[in-house]
């Protein structure tokens, strides 16, 4: 399996949140439980752009976009990953790419960049493209005509398409993509988010009637939640455990 070199802590991000040869085994056993599910699932070619967001900042999506894209290209499958979080695209400094000016999503769908000057392959195994500059209307480009001519353009090249979304709960920008991609994963961190807030972004999703493959609980702890009874989480659920990120 592909891994990540360790991160240095900093005030976002820790060590705990990419895949490393030293992760847990439990951890990583995790993502390739949900690659087996993804895989199934693809088989009929319906579940290939998928969109990963979480009901407000801080819950975890863009580590989990990134060792999900990992974690599928281990396997031998053509993964491209897209930085759709165009408010605060975050993925280049997990991955420590330097972002060049213009260039990205935002600069591809106006038309400032090519397309093939926008896309690095990391050493992971997993294409990326990044936000690029931040946009003034971030949700209507995603839901333009150009955007989904580009996804589209991306099935024809790649098994699975992996993006990495703004919060829907706090932006539409999540829902909006789900109308052209095929599903919707969810991450919802342990002790983070309210219920409330988690219900309020499904019921978003829900309103766009978004596929909701499944939920991804981070920083997951069993004995924590011993008895509970979660009602809110009516989705196949996919448990980790990691540190904090965003």
């Amino acid at each position: 399996m592909s891994i990540f070199k360790q991160r240095k802590r900093t005030k976002r991000t820790t060590h705990h949140d990419i895949l490393t040869e030293n992760s847990p085994f439990t951890f990583a056993e995790a993502y390739k439980a949900l690659r087996t599910n993804f895989n199934y699932a693809a088989l009929n070619g319906q579940h290939k752009k998928i969109v990963v967001t979480s009901s407000i900042q801080g819950e975890g999506k863009s580590s989990v976009s990134i060792n999900l894209a990992a974690t599928l290209a281990a396997n031998g499958s053509k993964v491209l990953l897209v930085d759709a979080d165009m408010r605060n695209p975050s993925v280049h400094r997990y991955l420590r790419i330097k972002r060049p000016a213009n260039t990205g999503l935002s600069s591809v769908l106006v038309g400032d960049a090519p397309l093939e000057n926008c896309l690095f392959q990391t050493p992971h195994g997993f294409t990326v493209l990044l936000g690029g500059p931040v946009p003034p209307t971030p949700v209507e480009m995603l839901s333009s005509k150009t955007m989904k001519e580009l996804m589209d353009f991306f099935t024809e090249h790649y098994d699975y398409i992996i993006c990495d979304a703004p919060p829907v709960g706090v932006v539409t920008d999540a829902a909006a993509l789900s109308l052209i991609c095929d599903g919707v994963l969810f991450v919802v961190k342990q002790k983070y988010a309210t219920k409330l807030q988690v219900h309020n972004a499904v019921q978003k999703l829900e309103s766009v009637q978004a596929n909701i493959l499944g939920v991804v609980m981070n920083q997951y702890n069993i004995k924590e939640d011993s008895g509970k009874n979660y009602g809110y989480y009516r989705y196949r659920k996919y448990y980790y455990k990691y540190g904090d990120n965003n």
